[in-house]
Parts: structure tokens; sequence; C-alpha cells
């Protein structure tokens, strides 16, 4: 195992992932942090990434409705220990043979779970997004390597693209959009903005929109993006108070099956008057000093 480095800027993940292709590598980088995850790695070519930030690929098809929950359950616990591909029982054969799933279908599931974690793994999207350190280790493999083989370059253009995209549309996981526009989110023509219009009640965040609808969370962000800018639907500023403080509002427990980083179990700080005053003034003489 080769330790790659210690408080390492975000964008070095995708640097050390470049490097990697270039020697062409074959192994897994660990990262340590928030959200924090693994990316797999075969000659170098990216086959692989997640990351507990982003819906896994249980969550995914059980959200979606393909796979009920127990059945899930059932063909992960059927998967011989150290399996990896479809040759020896990895749950895309399983899902494959049971004609669940088409290979092209888990290829296109597997390549939007790899994006949607380097996003979280390299861009704030998700909240607080740090890296402290990164360790490359030869052993390690996935089975989604038999199914998966992408051009790290090209990703790297997907990831920069997407995180333009998504800060442009400045849409937090956190808040809880609420369907405003005409007619009914059924009347949409976009899939994917029907899939999460269909699901806003003014109290469900984002994030728990992706992971309850089995859906990418970068895409429900960008979907949710693209109805407020076209007066579908409105979402809640931030609460003043917790963003004069720094803090952000708390984060509901999600419907995963890996535990997330400790980031789950927090709870917003409660500001009381005299702290909500002596904000006020910090931001007024900063203001004055500007």
């Amino acid at each position: 195992m080769a330790e790659l480095g210690w408080e390492a800027p975000v964008d070095r993940v995708l640097n050390e992932l470049a490097r990697l292709g270039r020697s062409a590598a074959t192994g897994a980088v660990e990262i340590s942090g928030r959200p924090g995850g693994i990316i797999y790695l075969n000659q170098g070519r990216l086959t692989f990434a997640e990351s507990p930030g982003v819906p896994d690929l249980g969550t995914r098809l059980g959200g979606s409705g393909r796979v009920a929950p127990d059945v899930w359950d059932q063909i992960v616990r059927a998967i011989p220990p150290g399996s990896r591909g479809v040759s020896d029982g990895a749950p895309g054969a399983v899902l494959a043979g049971r004609g669940i799933i088409t290979a092209t279908e888990l290829q296109r599931l597997l390549q939007s779970i790899t994006l949607d974690a380097l996003l979280a793994l390299t861009t704030p999207f998700v909240g607080e997004c740090s890296v402290r350190g990164l360790w490359f280790m030869t052993q390690r493999s996935h089975w989604a390597e038999t199914v998966l083989a992408m051009d790290i370059g090209s990703v790297r253009d997907y990831v920069d693209h997407m995180a333009q995209r998504l800060a442009w549309y400045d849409v937090s996981p956190r808040w809880c959009p609420q369907w405003s526009g005409p007619g009914c989110p059924e009347a949409l023509v976009n899939a994917a903005q029907r899939a999460v219009a269909s699901r806003m009640d003014g109290h469900t965040t984002v994030s728990e929109l992706a992971w309850q609808g089995g859906l990418a969370l970068h895409d429900t962000m960008d979907a949710v993006g693209q109805l407020v800018h076209a007066g579908h639907c409105t979402v809640p500023a931030p609460d003043p108070v917790l963003a004069l403080a720094g803090t952000q509002p708390a984060r509901s427990a999600l419907p995963h099956r890996a535990p997330l980083t400790d980031e789950r179990g927090a709870r917003a700080a409660q500001a009381d008057p005299v702290d909500l005053a002596l904000l006020q003034r910090v931001r007024q003489g900063l203001e004055r000093m500007a």
C-alpha cells in the first residue's frame, strides 16, 4: 500500500488518477476524509468508484423499484467471498442472470454511480469536502471491471463540466424543493425532472430525493436546478442564522445500507439571541473594514 499524500487539496484526487492512468496502473485509490471513498483502476482505466456520500448499487436498484430490498439482500448474501466478475457470481452476474437488468443497463448504472462518487469526492456539492490522505493499493479490485472501463481523461472532462454546472445552479442537497409550476410533475417531458418532481413535497431534501428514488445525487441536483430556473419549483433559502454561524441544516437520516460518515448524526447548532447579536456585530465590523 503506497501513501500518495496527506492534507491534499481536493483536486489532488483527479491529478493522482491522471498520473495512475498514464502509468497504466491496476489497483485502488483509497481516500480518507469527508465523504471519503475508494476508486478502482485496471490497466489505467477507471472501473468503479464508491463513496458513502452517494447512493450505492443496492439503493439505486431498490429506490427505482427494479429490485426489492429483501431480494437485493438475498443476492448479496449469496455472493461467494472474493467474487469479482461475471464468471464467479458477482452481483452483476446475478442481476443479469435473473433478467432483472440487462448488461447494457448494468454498465450505465455502474457508470452513473462512479461519476456520482467522483463528484462527491472532488466537489463540495454534498457539503464539506476534504481529503486527508490517499493510498494506492495494488491488490484491490472490483467486480465492475468486467463490465466497465472508463477513460480517465474523459471522466475528468465530465466531472469538471458537471461541477461547473452544479455551481451555477447553486442548489444544496440539504434544501427541500417544492413544486410550484403550472400543471403537474407528470406533464414534464424530461424523464429525470419528472422522476424528481413527482417526489417533491417541500419537506424532503434534495439528497433524500436521490436516495429514495434510486437516483444519482448529482443528476438529482441538476434536475432540481433546471426546474428552479424554469420556474417549476422553489427552493427555500437556508436559515440566515445558520448561514451566518457557518453551519448547515441538520441532515435527515437517509434510506441507505452502509453507514455514512459521522456527519449523518450531526445536528445544526442553535443560536440564542445573544449569539445572533454578536454575530451581527462582527458582520457589521467586517463590512466597515471592507
